[in-house]
């Protein structure tokens, strides 16, 4: 083997080993691109992960993490896009219009519907998207002002050859500068990181929307719009405000009773003039209501003040249990166990408003105020069972009443109502279970002390 040929071995080596060398950083530069890349993507599918249970904090440091980490354009739109999404829900304009921003700057193309986001954050990113647009608007103005310049130029004779020159060399970046406006918003966009080619923005865009707007569709549906729908079941009794009208309404039924005492002792004995009448009687109360109601929420999905119409079918029932003795003048004594109650199932249309203490998607308390009217109509029946007794002569009596209200007051002349107003004051904790739909838990005060549970759904 020659010298020469010895050394071009050599040197074909060296140079391999060279290249090599020097190529290998780029391999493993291209790996560790690839490997971040994967990376991002992963915490993306959490952060998405942690938006569709309502989890919005945790959301976004999953955003944040992905969109510092991220080299790819695509990426970091959909991380600023997210991080958004997450502040809008969080009630924070300020920071939501800033992760907007960032997404117009890197994909100035992107376009979303109110048919998969929210109405009113639609509006928010396109209004941020036109002042991006009209600042813009103004910085081209400003370039291309010393537009006239060329105009004077050419208007003005040359005189001298330097004087063409200049004029010539203005000319040339003045067109320039006119010409800016076409391509003054794709370029400054295309600054970032690794822009790729506009076919493939146009490519990729159409896969990143119906991911995103698959995965916040649902958590819309959570939230709900502008109306609520529901259902629900209470216990009602007035023992907590049987006070107020206790001791009217056992006086005037014991005086119906009495008097029921006294006929009936006159059939066993006749010329019985009665003496003193005592009475122990208990009053309860009980019943069930059941109703539907239909509630407008006028700030629609972001909304926590809303106005209810329902309709309420309840069944009350007021008792009174005890026993009563009527004495007699000859010393006769007529002694019973009396049984009675007021029996009343009146239909109402109630009126009220309802302030959501803030608005969480798992569980949100709130408090309702409202009034309400129904026809009040009903019986009272009662029934006793004693003995008359007058020395050693003793015999069993009883007997039975039923009437209307309205034959109730002429007898005891205690005026019943013919409207009952029912005034609500109710406080409540609301539990969202699945999309819209929620479990209602109340108690409170509806014309007595009620406690109350129902399924509602927002829509």
């Amino acid at each position: 083997m020659t010298k020469k040929t010895k050394w071009a071995k050599t040197f074909l080596m060296v140079l391999v080993g060279g290249i090599l060398v020097s190529g290998s950083p780029l391999i493993f530069a291209g790996q560790a691109t690839s490997q971040r890349e994967t990376d991002v993507e992963k915490l993306l599918v959490q952060a998405n992960s942690y938006f569709q249970k309502a989890d919005y904090k945790l959301a976004i440091g999953c955003y944040l993490e992905a969109s510092a980490l991220s080299k790819n354009r695509m990426n970091i739109s959909q991380a600023n896009f997210g991080l958004s999404l997450s502040y809008f829900h969080l009630r924070d304009s300020a920071n939501a219009a800033r992760y907007m921003r960032k997404v117009v700057e890197v994909d100035p193309n992107k376009e979303i519907s109110d048919l998969f986001y929210p109405k009113a954050f639609v509006q928010q990113f396109n209004q941020v998207r036109k002042d991006l647009a009209d600042k813009k608007g103004l910085t081209t103005e400003k370039v291309g002002a010393p537009k006239p310049v060329p105009a004077k130029a050419d208007e003005a004779p040359p005189e001298k050859v330097e004087k063409k020159e200049e004029a010539t060399k203005k000319e040339e970046p003045v067109k320039k500068e006119a010409e800016a406006p076409k391509t003054v918003e794709t370029p400054k966009v295309q600054e970032t990181k690794e822009p790729p080619a506009p076919v493939k923005t146009t490519a990729r865009q159409p896969q990143e929307t119906p991911v995103l707007s698959g995965e916040f569709e649902v958590l819309d549906e959570e939230k709900g719009g502008h109306w609520e729908i529901s259902a629900h079941y209470s216990t009602w009794g007035v023992n907590l405000i049987k006070a107020m009208f206790e001791g009217a309404l056992t006086d005037k039924l014991g005086e119906e009773i009495r008097s029921e005492l006294i006929k009936k002792s006159g059939t066993v004995q006749a010329g019985l003039v009665p003496w003193e009448f005592t009475q122990n009687l208990a009053f309860d109360s009980g019943g069930s209501n059941y109703g539907l109601e239909l509630r407008y929420f006028s700030a629609g999905r972001a909304g926590t003040f809303s106005l209810g119409l329902a309709f309420e079918k309840t069944d009350l029932k007021l008792t009174l249990n005890g026993t009563a003795v009527q004495t007699f003048t000859n010393g006769a004594v007529s002694s019973t166990d009396v049984r009675s109650s007021l029996i009343s199932s009146p239909f109402s249309t109630h009126i009220n408003f309802r302030w959501e203490v803030g608005q969480n998607a798992r569980l949100t308390p709130y408090f309702v105020v409202g009034f309400g009217f129904a026809p009040l109509k009903g019986t009272f029946s009662y029934n006793y069972t004693g003995t008359f007794q007058k020395g050693d002569f003793s015999q069993t009596i009883g007997n039975s009443q039923k009437k209307d209200f309205a034959a109730l007051s002429q007898d005891i002349d205690f005026k019943i109502p013919d409207i009952l107003v029912i005034l609500q004051l109710h406080f409540g904790i609301k539990a969202q279970i699945y999309q819209g739909l929620s479990l209602l838990g109340e108690v409170g005060i509806w014309d007595g002390f009620v406690l109350r549970g129902g399924l509602a759904y927002r829509f």
